[in-house]
């Protein structure tokens, strides 16, 4: 099956739903980018946290989510759309703490640092918010977050429920927000929920999508729209091109006069674009005549 992210509404309460399953694409980010198993249960928290945060995007934009610590994993990126796409890379990949699954994220973080979230609102204007990292799981961190930094009521719970047979055994997050005209009481109500074990437990004994949302907001959740989401990198030979074009017709001479290509290479999906000295001779050319239908930065 594929992952989805559903959204509903709790109508008397007037409360907003946004729950995601990110199981299948974190198992593919870890293989993407050869994570350990710690690396890749802090990974899969963020994927499904940033496809959470795309999803609270107003247009058809994108949030970046990013953690700078001092842990051993020393930080992270995330970059989701409103479509449900998501990439993202980890500083390093290699970090594992073997033994108890749940205590090694937070080794793997450390006890201090910065989580940022850049809002991308359209028309070239941008809205960062970003609390201290305490010590804690990501997700701890995103709940201050919230509370610090959003003008909306939210409740949040981001699970890595790992098996016998694969620590990603399942993956997926919830965000419950308080409309306009909805109930502070009942949200709070949701945050009980949460706290005492519902969405954890739920997906630990296998519940998936509505199931998963009604664990934490109850049987009165109508669900108005489902939507899947992948692991997907916008990435392409022509941003390769263009990001070659910005070094200009000296830059690309001194490139040509000592290493005759250049070599890119994805940071998101680790897929390599190599530039022969061919095209660098006429990228160069264009740049320093001016000629029409040159790659354009």
């Amino acid at each position: 099956m594929k992952d989805l992210l559903l959204r509903g509404l709790v109508r008397t309460p007037d409360l907003r739903v946004i729950q995601v399953e990110a199981t299948d694409l974190s198992r593919m980010a870890r293989m993407l980018h050869g994570l350990a198993p710690t690396a890749a249960s802090v990974f899969s928290e963020a994927l499904a946290a940033g496809l959470l945060l795309g999803a609270l995007q107003k247009e058809e934009t994108r949030v970046n989510l990013s953690l700078e610590v001092d842990g051993p994993l020393s930080g992270l990126l995330v970059d989701a759309d409103t479509a449900g796409n998501i990439r993202g890379r980890v500083r390093r990949p290699d970090v594992h703490f073997p033994g108890d699954p749940s205590v090694g994220p937070r080794a793997a973080l450390g006890g201090s640092g910065t989580l940022s979230v850049l809002r991308d609102l359209g028309n070239g204007e941008f809205y960062r918010g970003s609390v201290e990292f305490t010590p804690g799981t990501l997700t701890d961190n995103l709940r201050r977050y919230f509370a610090s930094s959003e003008q909306v009521a939210t409740a949040l719970d981001v699970r890595v429920h790992p098996t016998e047979r694969d620590g990603l055994g399942a993956v997926a997050g919830i965000v419950v927000q308080k409309m306009p005209e909805g109930s502070l009481e009942a949200l709070e109500e949701v945050r009980r929920r949460i706290e005492a074990g519902a969405f954890r437990d739920a997906l630990a004994r296998g519940a998936t999508g509505e199931e998963l949302a009604r664990a934490v907001v109850g049987d009165d959740l109508a669900i108005l729209a489902r939507q899947e989401v992948s692991y997907v990198c916008n990435c392409s030979r022509e941003r390769a091109v263009n990001a070659v074009t910005a070094l200009g017709p000296d830059g690309i001479r001194t490139v040509l006069a000592e290493d005759r290509q250049v070599v890119i290479d994805c940071e998101f999906c680790k897929k390599r674009y190599v530039i022969g000295e061919a095209e660098l001779t006429a990228i160069a050319r264009r740049l320093e005549g001016g000629v029409p239908g040159g790659a354009r930065a």
